[in-house]
């Protein structure tokens, strides 16, 4: 078909030489002749963006029309001779869905379902002595599109080594990329401290196991926007959790012992009584394990059955392992400030024997002072303890302040330091019989490696030095 629509083009061309030959036999008289009427070319260059797939017309406006012959060429290569197409549509480079044409009664190029290849240069030229010409510039756009992402290892590292982000993009015009990650509070945009950034990679040295998650490709060119996310799992050695260090119990008291693993990798537990395996067959331990959540129930018969209880995790990567002491002595945690009062809590199933409040001077390596706290009326096995400070305890000053309780076992360990600052403070007091200045104590308590202290309301002034203590049974 394409060498038919050739050969009839030059047919046409033999056939104007031959009469132009012939009426220059009959003597060539051109005085007789009209003179040409020169068409122009109303339409002016233009510059066009289409969307991958849609359709675009050139527009090649003549006057005056009638009798006007137009030539379509795209970067050199005719396409139209007229009407007349004179390249095959259905060449390797179109889709049969695509169709060239000129519109009927126009001049002008409706190109259909534009593809990446029709960006170019097309030229609209009337075939006359003087020839006229318009030149359009044809740019096709696609929305970007993720051709490729990819993570080193499918994704799947090691804690210490690099990890590789690979996101291949394609579109017109090219696509810029944007990283980011699931943080667990939204998608955040990735900055230079998080990787080594490249056109179409991301780098991240020496993974963590905080690196884990989801990552995210965003590519967009002005013309529209494409996102693709992987998944980073990062495996590392076990990490052991234990909620609690230290565990009071008594002989023929059953004890949970808790632990659990943090790791990316299957890890198996086991349990350790001062050194020595736990084996699952044990009757005097009770192992439950469920995925990363281990418990060692323990039922101490004797004295010999308190001690130091480990639990280790190893996978393929390592191990990891934390103690966990079982004790009969009251075990005291959580020495904290409620405004002029110090609380604490204490475990003991045994019954309590002395509850020493000890507290120093800070501002010279002072003594320390000793305050003996009431015992509680009722036995339970954990205390809450509400010590309010009273201007009769302490001079104005800051205190280090710590607790320490005995059983019928033995003392409990130091708790960590809390400190005090109790502070003097002028105050006007009017008498019926005399007006004197007097001074009344307030008391302001911080914790320790704390930048702000916690400041009562001024204390009421307490007629008798006697304090009181609460006790919640839990």
């Amino acid at each position: 078909m394409h060498r038919r629509q050739t050969d009839d083009y030059d047919v046409l061309a033999d056939a104007a030489i031959d009469d132009e030959a012939q009426n220059d036999g009959d003597g060539g008289n051109d005085a007789d002749e009209e003179p040409e009427v020169s068409a122009v070319i109303l339409t002016e260059p233009t510059h066009y963006n289409v969307t991958l797939g849609d359709s675009v017309r050139l527009e090649c406006k003549v006057s005056p029309a009638d009798g006007t012959v137009v030539q379509w060429t795209k970067n050199g290569t005719m396409y139209f001779f007229g009407t007349m197409k004179t390249q095959d549509q259905h060449a390797t480079s179109y889709t049969q869905n695509q169709l060239i044409s000129i519109p009927a009664n126009s001049t002008d190029l409706l190109i259909k379902n534009v593809t990446i290849a029709d960006s170019d240069t097309y030229k609209c030229e009337v075939l006359q002595t003087n020839r006229v010409t318009v030149e359009h510039t044809l740019n096709i756009q696609e929305k970007p599109k993720i051709i490729k992402f990819s993570a080193s290892n499918n994704g799947e590292v090691v804690e210490g080594s690099n990890l590789m982000l690979t996101c291949v993009v394609g579109g017109s015009p090219p696509p810029q990329i944007i990283w980011s990650r699931d943080t667990g509070n939204g998608n955040e945009r990735l900055q230079e401290k998080d990787g080594e950034f490249s056109i179409n990679s991301l780098h991240i040295k020496n993974v963590k196991a905080s690196d884990a998650g989801k990552y995210y490709c965003y590519a967009f060119n002005g013309v529209g926007n494409k996102q693709a996310e992987i998944t980073v799992v990062v495996k590392s050695k076990p990490h052991v959790h234990v909620p609690k260090a230290i565990i009071n119990s008594a002989v023929n008291v059953e004890a949970v012992l808790q632990c659990s693993v943090h790791d990316a990798a299957p890890a198996h537990i086991r349990w350790y009584k001062d050194g020595s395996l736990i084996e699952d067959t044990s009757s005097q331990f009770t192992v439950s394990t469920n995925g990363h959540h281990s418990n060692l129930t323990v039922t101490p018969t004797s004295d010999q059955d308190f001690g130091t209880f480990t639990c280790e995790a190893d996978n393929d990567l390592g191990k990891h392992n934390r103690s966990i002491e079982l004790v009969q002595e009251p075990v005291v945690e959580g020495l904290d400030v409620d405004g002029p009062k110090l609380t604490w809590t204490i475990h003991s199933h045994q019954p309590l024997e002395q509850i020493e409040l000890q507290l120093r001077q800070m501002s010279a390596e002072g003594q320390w002072k000793t305050i003996n706290v009431p015992l509680p009326d009722i036995r339970t096995h954990e205390y809450e303890i509400i010590y309010p400070l009273s201007e009769q305890d302490l001079e104005p000053g800051k205190y280090e302040a710590t607790v320490k309780v005995k059983n019928e076992k033995s003392w409990s360990k130091h708790t960590p330091p809390a400190f005090v600052d109790i502070e003097a403070q002028p105050q006007l007091i009017q008498h019926a019989s005399e007006a004197q200045p007097q001074l009344i104590q307030h008391a302001s308590v911080y914790r320790g490696n704390s930048g702000n202290s916690i400041r009562p309301t001024i204390l009421s002034a307490i007629s008798t030095t006697l304090m009181y203590l609460l006790v919640r049974m839990l």
